[in-house]
């Protein structure tokens, strides 16, 4: 019985595209209402700084890149420049799934 109710968990998940809890690691400001978004460091056409990294992963890009965005507006960021996507795979009780892993900057304009 147990197990069917893990399993149904994990499908619901899967289903309703669950995104992981989005890390973290730099500097906090005042919060923003807009960040502006890049794929590219080169786009930028203001002068920055880079005030942090951030992670956040699960099945359903655009979640994924909505948590980034407000995560960055938590965090006081300016923009956000997308840096990095990877296919992952989870194993869970032999069961696996697959998802993104996005990874970004968070700048602050001088």
């Amino acid at each position: 019985m147990k197990k069917y109710f893990v399993l149904s968990i994990i499908t619901l998940m899967v289903l309703f595209g669950c995104v992981s809890p989005i890390h973290y690691m730099g500097t906090t400001y005042p919060a923003t209402s807009h960040v502006d978004i890049y794929y590219s460091p080169h786009d930028v056409k203001k002068d920055y700084e880079v005030i942090g990294k951030v992670s956040n992963s699960g099945i359903n890009l655009q979640k994924i890149q909505n948590g980034i965005v407000e995560e960055a507006k938590k965090r006081g960021a300016d923009g956000v420049i997308y840096s990095d996507m990877q296919n992952t795979t989870d194993v869970f009780n032999g069961n696996s799934s697959s998802g993104r892993l996005l990874n970004a900057d968070f700048i602050k304009y001088k």
